[in-house]
């Protein structure tokens, strides 16, 4: 590995990411939109809540304030040049769910669309914005949560078989290819010891 050189403060959210995109979806009198966002976080898990962060001259930024709801989905690298294309255009000079092929469908509990395609939704009410230098972040109560029931247990079970992507910067986009369990040093030993014992019964 190289030595750490100091860099542009700016860089600190890309060395934050990769995160999992999501493509953000809202509707305002009958209006949708999908825009794609990197820049979203869990904020509690009582009330469960989380946060997402966009630019005040986005569309979804107006649809959100006038609505109130949105719905965060997660997709698989299947449809990378899709969730590409959301935050590359405006809603304002095109329709994004019919360039991109993707089908809005009924939200769960929330006035905003949700995606067929993605292998799970988060739909939320906003009860917070914050304006926080040239973003503003939504702060949304989660009002339903869905997922695909085969990829999804407690956590996602199948990322090497269907990747979910994250955004390095640009065009460039990562997966992840190999789940690591964390052990306890030590943690091995009194497994292997268990497993000895229990045999030898």
């Amino acid at each position: 590995m190289g030595r750490k050189q100091p860099r542009e403060l700016r860089l600190a959210a890309r060395l934050l990411e990769p995160g999992p995109v999501v493509l953000v979806t809202t509707q305002h009198r009958a209006r949708p939109n999908v825009m794609t966002a990197a820049w979203v976080m869990p904020l509690s898990l009582e009330p469960p809540r989380v946060a997402l962060a966009i630019h005040p001259s986005r569309l979804t930024h107006e649809l959100i304030g006038k609505s109130e709801y949105f719905a965060l989905n997660l997709l698989t690298v299947e449809h990378l040049p899709a969730i590409h294309l959301c935050g590359t255009v405006s809603g304002r000079d095109l329709d994004k769910f019919a360039r991109t092929q993707l089908h809005p469908v009924d939200a769960l509990e929330v006035d905003a669309p949700v995606i067929e395609e993605a292998v799970a939704q988060i739909e939320c009410g906003v009860v917070g914005r914050l304006g926080l230098g040239d973003h503003d972040l939504f702060v949304g109560d989660v009002l339903a949560v869905a997922a695909d029931e085969e990829l999804f247990g407690d956590r996602w079970l199948h990322l090497e078989e269907a990747p979910l992507p994250h955004h390095i910067g640009a065009e460039w986009y990562g997966a992840v290819s190999r789940l690591y369990r964390a052990r306890i040093p030590g943690e091995e030993e009194e497994e292997t010891e268990t497993l000895q014992e229990e045999s030898g019964r």
